[in-house]
Parts: C-alpha cells; sequence; structure tokens
C-alpha cells in the first residue's frame, strides 16, 4: 500500500510519521514518538494528491523499539479512527476504496496465519486486530464464547485466543467443547485471565490450553507468544497433552498433579542452557535423562530446582525398571530438605 505523511501533537511539539499501513478503521504509523494507550489525538493524514484529511483518532497500541527489534519490525504506534463522519472521510474512502475494494477481504497474511481472538471487550479486540494484523496474523474477532465455537468449526484457525470470562459461552466452556468436537480439537489455545492465581493457570493447563496470558500484557508479549505456540508445517501430536512455561508453573507443581492422577508419560523440560526428560510410570518418575552428571537421585534433585524454560508433558506408556525407587512426594520433600539446608548454609554466619 502507498504510504502516507501523518503529522500529531506530541507534548506541544508537531511529530512528522510515516504510515505503514492505513485502512477504513485505523493507522499504523512509524514513529518513537509514543504517546499513551488510549490518548485521543487528531492525525492530519496527507494522502497522494496532496490532499490532507484531519481525523480524531485513538491510540490503540504502541510498539516500543525493544519489542519491535525482537519482532522484526518498525516501533511505531497503531491509531483506531474515532472520527466516524462521512463528509469528513470522503478523501480518505476515496483514496482507500480502490485499494481496498467495496468488500472487505478474508483475511490474508505473509505468514499465512489466522487466529480467532474471543473477548467480551470491544477495544481489547480492537486493539489486538491491530497489533496482531501487523504482525502478520489474519484476526477474527468473537465478543463470546459460542461466537468462538462458531468461527473455529466453520473454519479451524491456526490458534485460538480466548477470554476465560466471558458471556453466553465462558473460556472454560469454549475449551470443553473445542476438545469433544474432532474438526477442532487439534486447534491450540491461548487463554487469557485477569486471575494471576496458581489455581487458575493450573486449571488451564489441565484443560489442555497451550499458554496462559494474564491481563493486562503487552501485545509485543503476546505476538511472541502466539508465534511460539503455533509452529507452521509441525503437526500436532495428539498425545501431547500439557505445554507450558515453568515460571508460570513448577516443576514440583506438575509433578504433584501428575502423582495424584497417576499419569504416564514423558515430561520434557527445557531451557536455553539445558534439557531433561523425566519418565512417569502411574505418577512416579522411574528414570531421568538430563544434560547434568551425577546419579539419576541427583539428577532429579537438580531438575527439581529449574524455575525457568517451558516444560511438555507426552502421554505414553512407560514401562523399564523404576531407577530412583522412591515416591513423587518423597523427592520432593528431598529436595525441599537439601533446599533448605543450602540456604541455612548461606546465611550461617562466620566463624
Amino acid at each position: 500500500m502507498t504510504s502516507c505523511t501523518v503529522e500529531f501533537e506530541r507534548l506541544g511539539k508537531r511529530v512528522v510519521a510515516t504510515s505503514e499501513d492505513v485502512s477504513r478503521r485505523g493507522v499504523v504509523l512509524r514513529t518513537v514518538e509514543f504517546l499513551p494507550i488510549g490518548e485521543v489525538v487528531e492525525l492530519q493524514i496527507a494522502v497522494p494528491g496532496g490532499e490532507v484529511v484531519s481525523v480524531i483518532s485513538c491510540v490503540a497500541h504502541v510498539l516500543p523499539i525493544p519489542a519491535a527489534r525482537a519482532l522484526g519490525r518498525h516501533a511505531g504506534m497503531g491509531f483506531e479512527f474515532l472520527d466516524v463522519d462521512e463528509e469528513r472521510l470522503r478523501v480518505l474512502k476515496q483514496f482507500l476504496d480502490p485499494l481496498l475494494g467495496d468488500a472487505p477481504a478474508p483475511p490474508v497474511t505473509a505468514s499465512g496465519l489466522r487466529v480467532v481472538v474471543a473477548d467480551p471487550s470491544t477495544r481489547l479486540v480492537e486493539r489486538l486486530a491491530m497489533s496482531l494484523g501487523a504482525a502478520g496474523f489474519g484476526v477474527v474477532p468473537a465478543s463470546n464464547g459460542a461466537d468462538a465455537y462458531a468461527t473455529c468449526v466453520e473454519a479451524p484457525p491456526d490458534v485460538l485466543l480466548t477470554a476465560d470470562d466471558m458471556p453466553v459461552m465462558d473460556g472454560w466452556t469454549l475449551l470443553k467443547m473445542m476438545a469433544h468436537r474432532p474438526k477442532v480439537a487439534d486447534v491450540p489455545v491461548v487463554l487469557m485471565s485477569g486471575n494471576p492465581s496458581d489455581i487458575v493457570r493450573l486449571r488451564a493447563y489441565r484443560e489442555g490450553v497451550r499458554d496462559f496470558v494474564q491481563k493486562p500484557f503487552t501485545d509485543e508479549e503476546l505476538i511472541i507468544r502466539l508465534r511460539r505456540v503455533v509452529r507452521p508445517g509441525r503437526p500436532v501430536s495428539e498425545k501431547v497433552v500439557l505445554r507450558g512455561n515453568l515460571p508460570d508453573i513448577g516443576v514440583a507443581t506438575l509433578l504433584s498433579m501428575f502423582e495424584f492422577e497417576q499419569k504416564s508419560g514423558i515430561l520434557a523440560l527445557l531451557k536455553p542452557d539445558a534439557a531433561a526428560r523425566l519418565f512417569l510410570a502411574t505418577g512416579r518418575i522411574v528414570k531421568v535423562e538430563a544434560s547434568v552428571g551425577g546419579t539419576p537421585l541427583d539428577q532429579v534433585m537438580h531438575v527439581l530446582g529449574w524455575a525457568t524454560g517451558t516444560f511438555e508433558f507426552t502421554a505414553c506408556e512407560v514401562i523399564g525398571e523404576d531407577e530412583l525407587r522412591r515416591s513423587t512426594t518423597a523427592l520432593l520433600l528431598e529436595h525441599a530438605r537439601i533446599s533448605d539446608e543450602r540456604r541455612r548454609d548461606e546465611t550461617a554466619p562466620e566463624g
């Protein structure tokens, strides 16, 4: 699309920026002269031909320099048009209509990834539509779980981003409905929630979500998480039942849950500098493979201390000799004892 020169005021100074994308709903600008999200300003948009259109707009999204560098994009801001007066926008529409056509086209992006965004907040959905669209996602909005479910069944997306608390059908019901419909059972789900409790996070992962995002969040954080969840060309294994981040749910919490539910399978743990696999049979760790040395018990004690990284649990039958010969509860208590002794040694006065 042909770019436009756009001017606006910030702290009493006139800022001149270049548009990266313009639509009937808003504009994305390349600039480092940031305004707070939600601030209302007047944009002076100079369209090709020399005419200038003044449009009252609201800051819907900010992409700061560090996040833009991480995403491989230009720093800037996204504005939502608030001025809907037809005569005021006539010139802008004349410029856009030949480029966009009379009807909105289905979302087609460079990455080919399509995301359904379900949240009762119209402002949040519009903000995410702009930021995710600028990041290469085709966004389909939904205001509640029922609409999201119907949209997913009609055309399964690459990922579903949904709130937990919604009218008509909440996010938890939506998760259950998706899991019981073969057509959409494998669609990865990212859950948004304003509840920061570990119980909610654990429930989300047990329900099969790929990632959990606590509100409020930054758009760039969400974009990184969605790209990590959706891996084009990689089929989703039906046996993978749990994925997530260790800062959200620790290794000890996971193992306690698996012991209580007597799960069998392989828990893979990954950090930038280390990796490990714990083999579980009916909730007990029977074997460990880790990139650290020592006995199986030494390796488990080391892995239990990991606080960063990601995890993935694959449900499968595990057969073999029990190398540890201890219950998960006993291993967790032993790790707690060792940690307490280490802390006491570190804080004990010398002499």
